[in-house]
């Protein structure tokens, strides 16, 4: 996540007497980066979101294999027809 610092004193360098564009250029780069770790974090660390992203996906998976379906239908109406059949004799 962090990167080496390098030691190099350059005149783009801020100093007293000079202007600090460059490492305020830096610096917003890192600041641009660590808002996007944060956000990384975050995103990482929110398990109920993240458990409904991954339900909706399989739900999603599920509804484009009509195949599937019916074969739960099936074996859900056999189920059905197994445990009445059971209970009659």
């Amino acid at each position: 996540m962090s990167r080496p610092e390098s030691q190099d004193p350059s005149p783009t360098a801020s100093t007293p007497n000079g202007s600090g564009s460059g490492t305020e250029a830096d610096i917003a780069q890192q600041r641009a980066e660590l808002a996007a770790t944060v956000g990384e974090l975050t995103d990482r660390l929110d398990v109920p979101t993240r458990v409904k992203h991954a339900a909706d996906e399989r739900v999603e998976a599920v509804k484009n294999r009509p195949d599937l379906v019916a074969v739960a239908g099936a074996v859900l109406v056999a189920v059905v027809l197994v445990v009445v059949w059971r209970r009659r004799r």
